[in-house]
């Protein structure tokens, strides 16, 4: 997507002029709609204008603003909750997001699934003196946050590592923040573990045991635990900044990658030889902000959400989406144009009891436009 010329409609809406994947100038309207969640499973409430979100840059785990749904070439969902235990305290317990098409409830489309333990802490053996986990401190409720996942920084190793003018240039000191989530906690490469906290969420597949708990050197972080959570994800956490075509920064083979293995990421997204290398493998699904396994899909916005484990009460809460569409025409000079809409980002927020809907419609536009018409130009949408 080339230059961006927008004009802000009304806060819940915007449009923007660039130019699309054929080189034709094309218009994209952006909406954002909201639904309040029922109190048991049922249908959503009437669907309410809502503002558009920007993006923030002094929040660490911003992943980019509504903006960046228009270049997106599938659905993310993503869910924002706590986990709860319905039988009272336990040390560990699954929770899941599955995406249905309506009508098979058996086969989603969209799936994850995230491990969360009671804190623990890290002891030495002193017979071996190898790391050993306590056992998970009963909890009834956990945060599903990117700062409760694997991940973080070696502030030991970063604040022993001295800069040198090289270091600073290549951004050297980066090799002590992880990065598939510089936020969480867990990462260990200086072997200092007085002041190690173990992440309460992790990916069933790929725990953190006491044997992978220091890594080797900072090059090791390849193979080091999977991130999870269902939250947006950072633009430049990886894999999804693999997607830019600029590389992992390490000289690992790809097999050593779980995205790879897992078929998240193709193996040549792992290096980077040359900058013309990278911008030849840049791909549109950088634009996806979701976590592995939530995007990877186009949905219609009538599917079913089955959650299971985020609430207090219900073991599973199912989130109907309410099969409403925009009706988008772009105006332009005395035409009017049908733009045909895409549904792009399904967020569900249980701490608010809210999902929102954000919608792209886009539409090639005449060549030979001026400036008069571009500035002149609107949109109309009609709920259907």
């Amino acid at each position: 997507m080339g230059r961006i010329h927008g004009v802000a409609v009304s806060a819940a809406s915007l449009h923007t002029v660039h130019r699309g994947e054929r080189g034709i100038p094309c218009a994209s309207v952006v909406t954002r709609r909201v639904y309040a969640l029922p109190a048991f499973d049922g249908a959503l409430s009437m669907g309410a204008p809502a503002p558009l979100v920007s993006a923030d840059p002094d929040d660490p785990t911003c992943a980019g603003g509504d903006l960046v749904a228009i270049a997106r070439p599938g659905t993310d969902v993503i869910v924002r909750a706590h986990a709860h235990s319905v039988d009272g305290p336990v040390p560990t317990m699954d929770v899941s997001v599955a995406v249905h098409d309506p009508g098979d409830p058996l086969t989603p489309r969209l799936f994850k699934r995230l491990r969360v333990f009671g804190d623990r802490s890290v002891t030495l053996d002193p017979s071996t003196g190898e790391p050993v986990f306590s056992a998970p401190a009963p909890f009834v409720e956990m945060p599903l946050t990117w700062e409760r996942a694997y991940g973080g920084c070696d502030e030991r190793a970063l604040a022993a590592h001295v800069p040198s003018e090289l270091d600073a240039l290549l951004g050297t000191d980066d090799l002590y923040r992880y990065p598939r989530n510089d936020v969480g906690c867990g990462y260990c490469v200086s072997g200092e573990l007085d002041a190690i906290r173990l992440p309460n969420v992790e990916d069933p597949t790929d725990l953190l045991t006491p044997a992978r708990l220091v890594l080797s050197d900072p090059d090791a972080w390849v193979t080091a635990p999977v991130s999870a959570g269902f939250a947006a994800v950072p633009a430049h956490w990886w894999p999804r900044s693999a997607w830019l075509g600029l590389g992992s920064g390490s000289e690992a083979p790809s097999d050593d990658f779980p995205e790879v293995r897992l078929g998240v990421i193709p193996p040549e997204l792992t290096a980077c030889d040359s900058l013309e290398e990278g911008a030849a493998r840049r791909d549109r699904r950088w634009f996806h902000t979701a976590p592995p396994g939530l995007w990877g899909e186009s949905l219609s916005g009538n599917e079913t959400v089955v959650l299971t484990g985020v609430h207090p009460r219900r073991r599973q809460v199912i989130v109907n989406l309410p099969d409403e569409r925009p009706g988008v025409t772009v105006r332009v000079g005395d035409q009017r144009l049908p733009a045909e809409a895409s549904l792009r980002t399904v967020e569900i927020d249980l701490e608010t009891g809210t999902v929102a809907l954000v919608w792209v419609a886009s539409v090639e536009l005449p060549w030979g436009l001026g400036r008069r018409d571009l500035d002149g130009l609107s949109h109309e949408i009609d709920w259907r």
